[in-house]
């Protein structure tokens, strides 16, 4: 589609300009909105295509960042060692402000004028996603009194706890109410009429299955700040599963790339490290032990256990599967069973630390950014290896199956329920990497229905894993569920489902202290549970764990607002968690 990628050519602008270390160009202080009128199936896609740019995996987006957080990844930029400032998240920061929220809020504006009741209701339910992820990020920001362009260019920033519950008595409205009268303009008469939708191509029932999702989402991530849970909301959304995502591969939240090179419109992250030589990325070695040997912190399996079959698909080996081992100091890590898997440690001081690593090392794969299989082969990887079309995953229905464990088992009390959940999340999670698998096959040599063999052999060929593979993994899983701690292993299943996904995992880290992730030393823990030191004497990080995201200093300064911040929280002040974070 000509609109996608035109907006997706901009939207890279943004990466460019971000990539070269420069301060955010956008500011919610600004007057955004300059037009009075504009095509609403032109700005829509422009809104899609910043939601995902922004809060993505890839180093324009949120997504890289809170993923290096979570030893998902291994990144060498300040915020792998637990640094940030003011220029860490200006350009994220600015771009949902303006790229998304101000062109949103036109849409909501010049849609109900224009009683195009569909963009309305798409538009109030964006709206309510991204501010709530925002929220989970940032804490307080701008929000009832923001995206009034001249009318107010210097906003109160709204208590986080306000805007997700609503406060009458200062005007802001609750992320439910929006996600509600969102809902309710979508059923109005003439909404359907909408063009440009990127997410779900004009389909005003999926948006509402989608709005009725979110809002699980978000009780079930508030639910340790009310006595009951939110049980009643949680349950009536249980309740009338029909109403919520189905288990259908279109009805996955997700922003959709083709394999467009010019203008470029494959998948940011795929771009970052398969397009450019240098590579962004690395592989975080807790994921990647947790996958292989069910153990985050060593190369020792936990008990019996077969490592999990997506390994291939999640992770790209540029070295081949017959590579050996090399001698200590090669690599800053490199796996002494399976020698090809390479990566750099998380706050590495050691001997090979800085060493150019960027043809030898592991790379995210095919389930994250449309990257290559790992057939075994290895290869220095180029545009080639792979498409770069897999979709940047936002919300997809192996989430909800997720949330509805979580809740069934913490708020509902229905261990069973959650059992069952969990199966069904482990399987839609599998669903997902097999439907990926299935697209790649279509420009891929693929043999469907033939498994890989994710143990090493270098006869492993694209393909989609095999029913007996998933249901032997779920059943492992479903038996670990039945032990002493059944919401850690929800929470470390959801994790490595999660993959690409940071800013939620962040999140679920931040709310359930799983799953317990590795450190570089015990500096970084302070009173943060949830964490363990690596027993690496090579790693150091630069300060405590963040559990919160450093505002764009830019913003802070140039808003006089006496409701407005005038520096960045830290630990030691009171309000420095998100009012959630118990």
């Amino acid at each position: 589609m000509k609109l996608r990628t035109i907006s997706t050519a901009l939207a890279l602008s943004s990466l460019l300009l971000g990539a070269s270390g420069c301060k955010d160009f956008y500011d919610v202080n600004v007057d955004p909105i300059r037009p009075t009128k504009a095509d609403l199936n032109l700005l829509l896609p422009v809104t899609q295509t910043a939601t995902s740019t922004y809060l993505g995996f890839s180093i324009a987006g949120i997504g890289q960042a809170t993923s290096a957080l979570m030893g998902q990844l291994s990144n060498g930029r300040g915020i792998g060692t637990y640094q940030q400032n003011g220029d860490s998240f200006g350009n994220q920061w600015g771009g949902l402000y303006s790229d998304m929220l101000a062109n949103n809020e036109q849409l909501i504006t010049q849609g109900t004028a224009e009683q195009r009741w569909g963009y309305v209701g798409i538009a109030q339910i964006q709206k309510a996603y991204v501010i709530s992820e925002m929220v989970d990020m940032f804490g307080d920001i701008p929000y009832s009194e923001a995206l009034k362009g001249a009318a107010n260019l210097a906003p109160r920033y709204d208590k986080d706890a306000d805007i997700y519950n609503g406060n009458s008595s200062l005007g802001i409205q609750s992320l439910f109410s929006l996600i509600d009268e969102g809902i309710a303009n979508l059923a109005k008469p003439g909404g359907s009429a909408v063009r440009g939708d990127l997410f779900y191509d004009g389909d005003l029932a999926k948006w509402a299955r989608f709005g009725r999702t979110l809002k699980l989402k978000l009780y079930v991530q508030i639910r340790k700040t009310r006595a009951d849970g939110f049980r009643p909301e949680i349950s009536a959304l249980l309740a009338d599963a029909s109403g919520l995502m189905r288990n259908e591969s279109d009805n996955d939240f997700e922003f959709k790339y083709s394999k467009s090179e010019a203008p470029a419109n494959r998948n940011i992250g795929f771009l970052s490290d398969y397009v450019d030589v240098g590579r962004e990325n690395s592989i975080g070695r807790y994921l990647y032990l947790l996958m292989r040997y069910r153990n985050g912190k060593s190369a020792t399996a936990i008990g019996p256990f077969s490592p999990d079959p997506r390994i291939p698909y999640y992770f790209f080996n540029q070295q081949p599967e017959s590579t050996a081992a090399n001698s200590p100091g090669t690599y800053d890590f490199q796996d002494a069973s399976k020698p090809a898997f390479i990566t750099v440690r998380q706050g590495s001081t050691g001997p090979a630390s800085n060493g150019v690593s960027s043809n030898t090392r592991t790379l995210p794969g095919l389930y994250p950014v449309g990257g290559r299989f790992d057939d075994g082969r290895g290869g220095n990887a180029n545009t080639t290896f792979g498409r770069g079309t897999v979709a940047q995953r936002l919300l997809p229905f192996f989430n909800l199956k997720f949330l509805e464990a979580e809740a069934r088992l913490v708020v509902l009390n229905d261990r069973a329920g959650a059992s069952t959940a969990l199966g069904d999340a482990i399987n839609a999670a599998f669903a997902k990497v097999n439907a990926i698998a299935l697209a790649e096959g279509t420009s891929t040599p693929a043999v469907p229905n033939s498994p890989p063999n994710p143990t090493g052999a270098a006869t492993r060929v694209l393909g989609v894993i095999s029913a007996s593979e998933i249901t032997n993994y779920r059943n492992a899983a479903l038996v670990r569920f039945n032990g002493a701690a059944p919401l850690q292993v929800i929470m470390e299943e959801k994790y490595i489902a999660s993959f690409g996904m940071g800013p939620d995992i962040y999140t679920d880290w931040r709310r359930t202290g799983f799953p317990i992730i590795t450190v570089p030393d015990n500096a970084n823990i302070g009173s943060n549970v949830g964490l363990e030191e690596d027993g690496d004497a090579d790693t150091r990080g630069a300060g405590l764990f963040p559990r919160r995201l450093f505002y764009s200093q830019s913003s802070l300064i140039a808003n006089p607002n006496p409701a407005a911040p005038k520096r960045q929280l830290t630990e030691s002040d009171a309000n420095y968690r998100i009012f959630w974070d118990r």
